[in-house]
């Protein structure tokens, strides 16, 4: 993980921890321990879960090392079409948005999801990469302008973010 995120995480929390309501829209763990790591993750996944074991940040959420196992039965509904079903064990689901899995290509790193289309998930006709890798999902998606495109509406993490001034697409790459 790059410097610079590795800072934005440790600051938000910083932040976060200072704010007595903060804990009802998001929620940084602090990182992990290397050996309570699962074996096999990979190393991106890997770096993140050590800089912030379990982030919560308004709708969308990253499972810690603890919590991970326990949302792969996301991968038992992907929908047929999805490349999921003939390559389960090619895909790790990483967290959610709302109840919605967000998957890892375990291959590529890429990060991905069933963007909303009017139906449930698991009878999407609609899998699309998300994010080349998780530190840009993390530092777009959750940590930046790209919120707005994963969430309905305005929350109060939105507007965390907007206090922060980290929702200013000028100063992202748009990755």
């Amino acid at each position: 993980m790059n410097l610079e995120l590795r800072q934005l995480i440790e600051e938000l929390r910083a932040e976060l921890a200072d704010l007595p309501d903060s804990l009802a829209y998001a929620q940084f763990g602090e990182g992990a321990a290397i050996d309570a790591l699962p074996a096999g993750l990979p190393a991106d996944l890997r770096d993140l879960l050590l800089v912030a074991d379990g982030l919560r940040a308004g709708r969308v959420e990253l499972a810690s090392s603890s919590t991970l196992a326990g949302i792969q039965y996301h991968l038992d509904y992907a929908p047929d079409f999805s490349s999921i079903p003939q390559d389960r064990a090619g895909w790790l689901v990483v967290g959610v948005r709302s109840d919605e899995p967000i998957f890892m290509d375990r291959g590529t790193g890429a990060i991905w999801y069933f963007p909303p289309n009017g139906t449930e998930w698991f009878m999407s006709d609609a899998f699309e990469e998300l994010a080349p890798d998780v530190e840009s999902f993390v530092d777009y998606y959750l940590l930046g302008p790209g919120y707005a495109d994963l969430t309905p509406a305005d929350d109060r993490w939105f507007a965390f973010l907007d206090e922060q001034g980290l929702l200013d697409e000028d100063d992202e790459d748009g990755s």
